[in-house]
């Protein structure tokens, strides 16, 4: 099972910047499962179609066949299915596919399908329920202490609830202020934490802006998502021999900050 669930504050960054960052020698993919709109195709300068809607609408949905022959291929050569961008057919694709789709991605050995399932409102999401892990993406308030730890009450309250559902979750930490990885693991009591550096200029390349490739695979944002990457194949290797896996508490991505 390698089905990967990518949710919270720049999730699609993190799940791009993921895929990038995946061993050449195992296949990945990425799939838009946001109810309140995908920007992939915007993002990856893509059609809009064909996308998670034709899967969803198609006799066939619940075949990977028919599933993978609607990813598209970026630039960057990353393999993507596109939700809609519109929040109102997006929430109906999702929810159709969530019956359909899911359960087909959740039982992939090959490949790792890194799924961009936006922000959480009110509870889990079925995404979240058929992942093999989670990511949690969570940008600290650098300003604010106070602010900074009710992010993390409310990062808590979810790992809580992954936790009671023996999902392993890896929190993808963006910024080192006020918090760093070790304190911030010790709070939210996740599986892993792993420091993701603030990099603004890589994260918009990642986005689509126009920018050096070389430079952008030595940045510290993608030396981030390697160790990410690491945590979380380490992670889908384990689950898929053990039922149960206690990873190390905290994994720092980075000695340099951004």
């Amino acid at each position: 099972m390698s089905l990967v669930a990518v949710v919270g504050d720049g999730c699609t960054t993190t799940a791009i910047g993921m895929a990038s960052a995946w061993a050449l020698d195992e296949p990945c993919v990425v799939a838009e499962f946001d109810p309140f709109g995908g920007c992939l195709s915007a993002w990856l300068d893509l059609p809009r179609s064909p996308g998670l809607a034709e899967v969803a609408a198609s006799s066939t949905p619940g075949e990977w066949s028919t599933i993978h022959s609607r990813f598209q291929h970026a630039a960057s050569r990353i393999e993507v299915l596109v939700a809609p961008t519109r929040a109102v057919e997006a929430a109906a694709v999702v929810l159709a596919a969530s019956a359909t789709v899911l359960p087909v991605l959740a039982e992939l050995d090959s490949p790792v399908v890194i799924a961009d399932g936006g922000r959480l409102r009110g509870g889990l999401s079925a995404l979240v329920v058929q992942a093999s892990v989670v990511v949690v993406a969570h940008r600290q308030h650098s300003g604010s202490a106070a602010a900074a730890a009710l992010g993390f009450e409310r990062v808590a309250a979810l790992t809580a609830l992954l936790a009671v559902r023996s999902i392993p979750t890896v929190i993808a930490l963006i910024g080192d202020r006020p918090y760093d990885a070790e304190e911030v693991a010790d709070f939210v009591g996740a599986d892993t934490v792993v420091a993701v550096a603030d990099d603004p200029w890589a994260a918009a390349v990642l986005a689509g802006r126009a920018g050096s490739a070389v430079r952008l695979r030595r940045s510290p944002l993608m030396r981030s998502f390697g160790d990410l990457v690491g945590v979380v194949s380490a992670s889908l290797r384990h689950t898929r021999v053990h039922d149960g896996w206690s990873p190390p508490r905290a994994a720092h991505a980075l000695d340099g900050r951004a």
